[in-house]
């Protein structure tokens, strides 16, 4: 009897430890990177997300922004059904953005026929209990949604403490209604009583004016940047107020409460009514620089800026923009600046009497002129144009210009496609004929060259007055 011959050992194949861990890693990664950020435009987009994530929960926990963005207003609004669909399932949210959409995208995307939008978000009354369950976000985004009532409003916001950044944007309300009880300013040191109580950025832009004063006189020391729009245009719908409508509100800011607030942001769009817009520009930087004198927030000049920026650079040409600074110039240098020292000083120089004393830094805050996303070759351009509209921060060295920064490169100049040398052969257009009829016989080479020294004054002639002025 013959032994049999053993069978051979099948031989297993096996990974190098290091490769399953590039792949688990790899793995990781992709979750991360298609479910980071998530969009849902719809129901049934977010009913589908949903069903993914009930088959695979841990997907949920890559799921860092979600952005709820289409028509807000229908009676299955995704803004307030992802509540119930996704509740619990995105432990590790930390954004979320609410974006009605605005014309153009209803144009481009009209409703299913037979289907009309409802005249508010359809918000039941168990709504805040839900919202709960992202309390840990730390960021809110709202863009073109109207709530029933400002309470509504303000309920939503109350349920999530730990929001340290709120954008406003277009946002209002059927009925204001009486203060909510939830906004009520308590002096209670126990943060978990009072209005978000971790709010660090605020961003209101085009916001029903009653609701906007609301919303900035329920928080507390907390708040360290504002953003805002001069003028504010709320949206143009009706809004039921159940108290005087012939009392006229004031559309300054008061800031005076807000110590600790080192950055205010204004977005400048063209000013239809000058004068209004001025005055409560001038009352918001005044109440602001008086919230420096309170012994709580004791801000040095050095941590306090002041941030203009065009609301829409398509709103204006450049020299739209330019005189619109200048105008503002006057008004943000005395609220900014010590009156007692902004101008004396210069006096000082010109008479020859200073007395040997050490000149003293008026300006309490600086100025940051942003957002102009030009080209590189209109740099000088804008620098010089600038610094004309605001010459004692100049002076101090307290103003700073970026060109070419844009935070929204979507929307250019309306006189995008012109140069540098286009503006100037403008200005000579202008200047040049009364110029040159009283000298006929002078060549025009000379005239121009004068003309070019007087209207377009250079970077270096610039920097020659400053270093004039520091000596």
């Amino acid at each position: 009897m013959t032994d049999a011959l053993p069978s051979p050992v099948k031989a297993e194949p096996r990974l190098p430890i290091e490769v399953c861990e590039r792949v688990i890693e790899a793995v990781y990664n992709i979750g991360w990177i298609l479910f980071e950020y998530v969009l849902l435009q719809d129901k049934d987009a977010l009913y589908c997300f949903a069903e993914l994530i009930n088959t695979s929960p841990w997907l949920g926990s890559y799921v860092h922004t979600l952005e709820l963005r289409g028509y807000l207003h229908v009676p299955y609004s995704p803004a307030v059904l992802f509540l119930t669909a996704l509740r619990g399932k995105l432990t590790n949210l930390a954004e979320l953005h609410i974006n009605g959409f605005d014309h153009a995208e209803r144009a481009a995307n009209p409703l299913p026929e037979g289907e009309k939008e409802l005249p508010f978000l359809p918000i039941h009354r168990y709504f805040p209990s839900l919202l709960t369950s992202i309390s840990h976000i730390r960021r809110l985004d709202f863009v073109d949604v109207r709530f029933p009532s400002f309470g509504d409003f303000a309920r939503f916001l109350s349920m999530l403490p730990n929001l340290k950044a709120l954008v406003c944007y277009r946002i209002s309300w059927a009925v204001l209604g009486l203060d909510p009880v939830c906004m009520a300013k308590r002096s209670s040191h126990d943060s978990r009583k009072m209005f978000l109580p971790n709010l660090a950025r605020l961003e209101c832009y085009d916001m029903d004016e009653p609701g906007r004063q609301r919303l900035l006189s329920a928080l507390g020391l907390s708040l360290r940047t504002l953003w805002t729009k001069f003028p504010n245009d709320p949206p143009a719908v009706r809004i039921e107020h159940p108290r005087v409508e012939q009392e006229v509100l004031s559309v300054a800011l008061n800031l005076r409460s807000f110590p600790y607030l080192d950055i205010l942001g204004c977005g400048l769009a063209p000013f239809p009514q000058p004068d209004q817009t001025l005055e409560s520009l001038r009352d918001t930087l005044v109440s602001w620089m008086a919230s420096s004198n309170d012994g709580v927030g004791d801000l040095s000049p050095t941590q306090r800026y002041l941030y203009l920026a065009p609301a829409l650079r398509s709103g204006f040409k450049r020299e739209e923009y330019v005189e619109l600074l200048r105008i503002i110039g006057p008004v943000a240098e005395a609220a900014l600046c010590r009156s007692e020292t902004a101008e004396g000083d210069l006096q000082d120089q010109t008479s020859g009497d200073t007395d040997d004393r050490p000149e003293t830094d008026p300006c309490r805050a600086g100025l940051v002129v942003e957002d102009l996303g030009d080209r590189l070759e209109w740099e000088d351009w804008w620098r010089t144009a600038v610094a004309e509209c605001f010459p004692t921060l100049l002076r101090w060295k307290r103003l700073s210009v970026f060109p070419t920064h844009t935070s929204n490169p979507g929307y250019p100049w309306q006189d995008c496609d012109l140069t540098p040398q286009d503006y100037a052969d403008r200005q000579l257009s202008t200047v040049l004929p009364d110029t040159i009829l009283p000298y006929p016989r002078r060549r025009k080479r000379d005239v121009l060259k004068k003309v070019i020294a007087k209207v377009i004054p250079t970077r270096r002639r610039l920097r020659q007055r400053q270093d004039a002025e520091d000596n």
